[in-house]
């Protein structure tokens, strides 16, 4: 029979996903994040090979059973020495076909299912990817969180901080948000905040991207300059999906724009303004077909040679999109 596996590695978690080369689910895993530039490259190694491994145990097979394995990675293809020793150590441990990319690659076949036009993933952190109809690709944004992962959580939460901090010194009119971070970050006063930032997010992207979790209570609340927010970081996304589209030459085509990621969990207070920017492009925002652990599959049944219709349908059946 012979089995595929999909691995999408992110910020916040790591899933994997193993199917028949039916693409029928046989097995699936999630465990922690793995990030080269935090992690570095022997912790990222070992949570990807163990959390494979765990995959193939629920689904009752051995890696020799493995066809192809799809490994979507965040930061990869930024980091030569990192990618090289990933891609040995992984090679050594599955006897398959194997195909190294971004987590955004896996996204953007997926959510376009193998169709050409631009992915945005916007969770922990931030990165757009398109594809021409010659299959050229070019990426935008998530260089570096320190300087630009722009409409990222990781962003937000920074920017939640910040707005905390204009509203705290009376910058800008005082809003459901000043509270709810004081109540969020347990602030006897409003300087605290700096110790608490110190002691419980400085270097740490998860937790600083779930800090916009208090942006969302505040947007829900009908506070205005969280809203604000919300727009900026869709404004964001969309110049960054701009950017990809004019390496591509795509600027004059009706490009099909698809997505994935914690933030567009928001729903109208990001996909709304995303929307509109997009519009104004002249671009045409797409529902996902499917999530990029589906797209990871739908590329190893493509490079094992298999018409991909039945694989497709039976995803859907069994996988949620976005």
């Amino acid at each position: 029979m012979g089995y595929y596996l999909s691995v999408d590695g992110g910020g916040s978690k790591t899933a994997y996903l193993v199917t028949d080369r039916l693409g029928r689910v046989c097995g699936n895993y999630v465990t922690q994040g793995c990030t080269y530039s935090v992690m570095g490259k022997e912790l990222v190694c070992e949570i990807l090979s163990e959390g494979a491994e765990a995959a193939l145990q629920m689904a009752g097979i051995s890696p020799d059973d493995l066809i192809y394995a799809v490994w979507g990675i965040s930061c990869f293809g930024e980091y030569e020495e990192m990618d090289r020793c990933l891609t040995g150590k992984l090679s050594e441990l599955f006897p398959c076909g194997m195909y190294f990319c971004n987590d955004v690659e896996i996204g953007l076949a997926g959510s376009l299912l193998l169709h050409f036009g631009i992915h945005v993933v916007a969770g922990t952190g931030a990165i757009v990817m398109g594809k021409d109809k010659k299959g050229k690709t070019a990426r935008a944004n998530g260089w570096h969180e320190d300087f630009s992962d722009e409409g990222s959580g990781y962003w937000l939460g920074l920017k939640t901080l910040s707005l905390f901090a204009r509203q705290a010194d009376f910058r800008e009119r005082r809003s459901f948000l000043y509270e709810l971070v004081r109540e969020r970050c347990s602030l006897g006063g409003d300087m605290d905040v700096v110790r608490f930032y110190q002691e419980n997010l400085r270097g740490k992207r998860k937790e600083t991207a779930a800090l916009q979790e208090v942006l969302l209570m505040a947007a829900k609340l009908g506070d205005e300059s969280a809203i604000r927010l919300y727009d900026a970081a869709a404004f964001e996304l969309a110049q960054s999906v701009r950017g990809v589209a004019v390496q591509l030459d795509l600027m004059h085509e009706e490009t099909q724009v698809s997505y994935c990621g914690g933030i567009f969990r928001c729903g109208t207070f990001i996909l709304n303004p995303f929307s509109r920017y997009l519009e104004q492009m002249g671009f045409v925002l797409r529902q996902p077909g499917l999530p990029p652990l589906g797209g990871g599959i739908l590329l190893a049944a493509d490079r094992d040679g298999k018409q991909v219709t039945e694989v497709i349908e039976n995803l859907r059946k069994e996988l949620a999109a976005g």
